[in-house]
């Protein structure tokens, strides 16, 4: 008699699937552990800031003098803060505030004012909605509307780079060179840290963490005038 047909093991297909399927969450798994490495732009760093040659500079990618406040924000990829400053002797200044900006690894703060004549900003403080006072006497306004569009269609006109880690000096004039010049505070001691041809102002103190200030080279010296009249070589 012609033997009968064995029947093939129940459930063995359905333990190869799971265990497929298994492995694959598992290689999956382990592929997430493992770090990917990003690549970091040049540009993000501050030590990069170079001039363009028609008197401005380039700093974290933004041209100061040309590129705008929106441009910063989509370049940090974080919304700005806007305010407008009127100070006790009378000046006006408009500031974008970014909390929490991350460059290459590195967290900062940082600070840009928009290139606005006094004239221009005077209006717009007008225009304000909210205003208050500070403990130095310097009132504040939150800007909407066609005068919080106007601040962010602004040039950039200065970026103050502000880290939350400390950039100690040695590192500092290994990336950056040695300063052309070094002035003193008389009253706070903070020393400033000189760099015409890159429109920057290193700022150090023993209590504080260190601040950069960057300017087109070409307003430099406006920049560090207050300085030269007070400060100690």
């Amino acid at each position: 008699m012609p033997h009968a047909l064995r029947q093939p093991p129940r459930g063995h297909g359905g333990h190869v699937a799971l265990w497929v399927l298994l492995a694959t969450l598992l290689l999956l798994a382990v592929a997430m552990l493992i770090p990917v490495e990003r690549r970091i732009d040049p540009s993000d760093f501050p030590w990069s800031a170079t001039p363009t040659g028609d008197g401005g500079s380039r700093v974290f990618g933004l041209t100061l003098g040309q590129s705008t406040l929106r441009e910063a924000e989509q370049r940090f990829q974080e919304p700005a803060e806007i305010s407008l400053f009127l100070s006790p002797d009378g000046h006006y200044a408009a500031e974008a505030y970014f909390d929490k900006v991350n460059l290459a690894g590195l967290g900062a703060r940082i600070v840009l004012t928009a290139g606005l004549s006094q004239e221009e900003l005077k209006a717009l403080f007008e225009a304000g909605e909210r205003i208050s006072t500070l403990g130095d006497g310097t009132r504040k306004v939150t800007l909407s509307g066609e005068a919080l569009a106007a601040v962010y269609s602004a040039p950039i006109a200065t970026l103050t780079y502000l880290p939350r880690i400390q950039l100690d000096r040695t590192l500092l004039e290994k990336r950056f060179g040695p300063p052309a010049e070094r002035l003193r505070e008389q009253e706070s001691g903070v020393e400033h840290w000189l760099y015409p041809e890159r429109g920057l102002d290193i700022a150090l103190s023993e209590r504080e963490k260190e601040v950069l200030q960057f300017v087109p080279p070409r307003d430099f010296e406006r920049l560090v005038a207050p300085l030269r009249s007070t400060g100690e070589k």
